[in-house]
């Protein structure tokens, strides 16, 4: 398959951003700062040439339109068998299948509901759909991080990616989205193992007035592992949250060797995963 030149990538740069007004790209449409290359196939090329220069301007943050985030290691997991806002039956990206992929559908202009990407600007040129589209028959493998960092990871970490530890979140949020540095056993996973609670109204989890909201965990992704933790309350009220996930006894979330997440980041196996967030009054 021929690639793109990096002029056709140009046109790409506006592919998700919010007005297609070229923000990020310099006089010549190019992203601004960026050497002139060529783009590839794998999501690494696409997220460096495209995503981040570009679209990370307004897809960042937790307000960023309907829940896409684009910024570095939070991209993959919002997009990779991630259901479309706009289309729920539909992922934003499925494995094996650029026709099913509703991106594809957005940037060739042929999804049902809205208008085609990139808004305000012309058509991307099919040589750059098409290395999209050979991403997405590959398998949509997430080639971001280097084989060498994988061999150093001794416990797995969690990242929280949307929303982020201590971001305020809006009531219309339908998921938590966790990733792993590495794969982990989903087997684990069961309903004592992730939790989440919201404040009585004081913003303190020790108080006894705390309350559990039900859960369910989907299993996004696998090398490495996304976790999506939909609330079966929707839409959330206005409050503090904590979202739990073990890494201590009884029952702990486990990578494939058996050994236990380092849910709390100091450098061995154990301790449970905490992220804190606020859920914004409803506009």
């Amino acid at each position: 398959m021929k690639l793109a030149s990096f002029s056709a990538l140009c046109m790409t740069c506006t592919l998700v951003a919010c007005a297609g007004d070229g923000e990020g790209l310099d006089e010549n449409g190019r992203p601004a700062g960026e050497d002139s290359g060529t783009l590839q196939p794998t999501f690494q090329s696409i997220q460096s040439l495209v995503f981040t220069p570009a679209c990370t301007g307004c897809h960042a943050g937790a307000a960023a339109p309907l829940g896409l985030r684009l910024d570095e290691g939070a991209s993959y997991a919002l997009l990779v068998n991630a259901p479309s806002v706009e289309v729920p039956a539909l992922m934003r990206v499925q494995p094996g299948n650029p026709d099913a992929s509703y991106l594809i559908q957005k940037i060739e202009g042929t999804a049902a509901v809205g208008a085609r990407m990139p808004l305000n600007a012309p058509p991307l040129p099919q040589a750059t759909v098409d290395v999209i589209r050979q991403w997405i028959a590959d398998g949509a493998p997430n080639t971001s991080g280097g084989g060498s960092q994988k061999t150093r990871i001794e416990f797995a970490h969690l990242i929280a990616v949307s929303p982020m530890r201590f971001e305020s979140a809006p009531a219309s949020m339908r998921e938590i989205v966790v990733t792993s540095d590495t794969e982990l056993d989903t087997s684990l996973l069961q309903s004592d193992l992730v939790t989440l609670r919201v404040s009585g109204g004081d913003g303190e989890f020790a108080a006894g007035n705390e309350r559990t909201v039900p859960v369910q965990v989907r299993v996004r992704s696998t090398q490495p592992s996304v976790l999506a933790i939909e609330p079966r309350v929707t839409p959330l009220a206005a409050d503090e949250y904590e979202l739990r996930i073990s890494g201590s006894d009884p029952v702990a979330l486990a990578d494939l060797a058996a050994r236990p997440i380092d849910g709390d980041h100091d450098g061995t196996a154990g301790g449970d995963f905490v992220l804190r967030f606020t859920v914004e009054t409803a506009r």
